[in-house]
This record gives structure tokens, C-alpha cells and sequence, in this order.
């Protein structure tokens, strides 16, 4: 399992926040595309299919609190 990235990291964090792509990119200055983008690379570097699994492992692995 790779690390996640510091954007990532803040993009999951957000995510656990309930905010959208379209926000996150707002909030960051990144388009919507770019979110997904970190978001798909979480998810493949965590193992899991589903947003809220990401959010979930990321609790788990003290990834996020």
C-alpha cells in the first residue's frame, strides 16, 4: 500500500467533511476533474472501490481523524 499524498490527504479530509468535488475544488483553487483525480489515486492506493470506503480507511489508518 503506497502512502497517500498531502492533497490527497486534505481531499479525504474534506470528503469526511461532506463536501462535494465541485466544493473541494472551490475551496482549493483545483478544478472538479483534479479532485477526482486525487480521489481515484486514494482509493486504488488504499484498495477500495467506494468514496465512503475511502473515508472509512483513511479513519482506520490514521490517514484522517
Amino acid at each position: 500500500m503506497s502512502a497517500v499524498t498531502p492533497r490527497e490527504r486534505e481531499i479525504i479530509g474534506w470528503m469526511a467533511a461532506g463536501k462535494t468535488a465541485a466544493e473541494i475544488g472551490a475551496i482549493l483553487g483545483i478544478s472538479p476533474i483534479t479532485v477526482n483525480t486525487h480521489i481515484a489515486n486514494a482509493k486504488a492506493k488504499l484498495g477500495v472501490f467506494k468514496e465512503t470506503a475511502l473515508v472509512a480507511a483513511a479513519l482506520r489508518n490514521g490517514i484522517i481523524r
